[in-house]
């Protein structure tokens, strides 16, 4: 299919995606998420993971919406061939902390499999955000869904 990423981003468009991720973590948490809290139809919160590598503290912008009690992401990552460094993170330790605005909890993440619930929030997700369609169309990977519960 024409459009189809399979490489990795490069190393070019790495630096700067990680240049404009601590620059929005830096404004999202200054101004409570009434900055860049929103991205389109979605609101954004802030994901703390540990990395998957390194073991250290990774924080990064992400669109959610609830279901719920629980929040649901995606590791859409505009449609590349590969999930996002956040993705990997919650596989190898499925905690993590999210500040949506100002209030800031511990959660617990589940990787949703292919089935009828990731079939439904897959969906719901679309209706919402339809650009989601154009990053699915860009990927043969299937985008990641992942469930965060809010835990003590």
């Amino acid at each position: 299919m024409a459009g189809i990423r399979t490489k990795p981003p490069s190393r070019a468009k790495i630096l700067v995606n990680k240049a404009v991720v601590r620059v929005n973590v830096f404004v999202y948490r200054k101004s409570g998420g009434r900055l860049l809290g929103q991205f389109g139809g979605l609101q954004a919160l802030l994901l703390t993971t540990l990395g998957a590598k390194t073991g250290r503290s990774r924080t990064t912008p992400v669109t959610f919406i609830r279901d719920g009690d629980r929040i649901v992401i995606c590791a859409v990552y505009g449609g590349e061939a590969v999930n996002p460094g956040w993705y990997w993170n919650l596989r190898a330790t499925p905690r993590a902390f999210v500040q949506i605005g100002r209030d800031r909890f511990p959660a617990t993440a589940e990787i949703l499999p292919d089935g009828p619930e990731r079939d439904r929030i897959w969906a719901h997700l679309l209706t919402i955000f339809p650009l989601y369609t154009k990053f699915q169309s860009k990927t043969d990977r299937l985008i990641p869904i992942v469930v965060l519960t809010p835990s003590a």
